[in-house]
């Protein structure tokens, strides 16, 4: 069997003068079948992987 995943979207909610803006943003990517990961503040021309690993790094070593 073959398990198929949502694509993932990245949205930063700073990047948006309001919360509407961002809603209708967040909406069109999760109707077309995205996942959305919102991230509420940072840099948004900052390498996501960056992050991501650094976060699950912090995150395993408090474990």
């Amino acid at each position: 069997m073959i398990a198929l995943r949502k694509p993932t979207y990245y949205l930063w909610r700073n990047d948006f003068s309001s919360q509407e803006e961002f809603e209708a943003e967040r909406k069109k990517y999760a109707d077309i079948g995205f996942r959305v990961v919102t991230f509420l503040d940072g840099d948004s021309n900052t390498n996501i992987h960056d992050g991501i690993k650094a976060l699950v790094k912090n995150h395993w070593d408090s474990v």
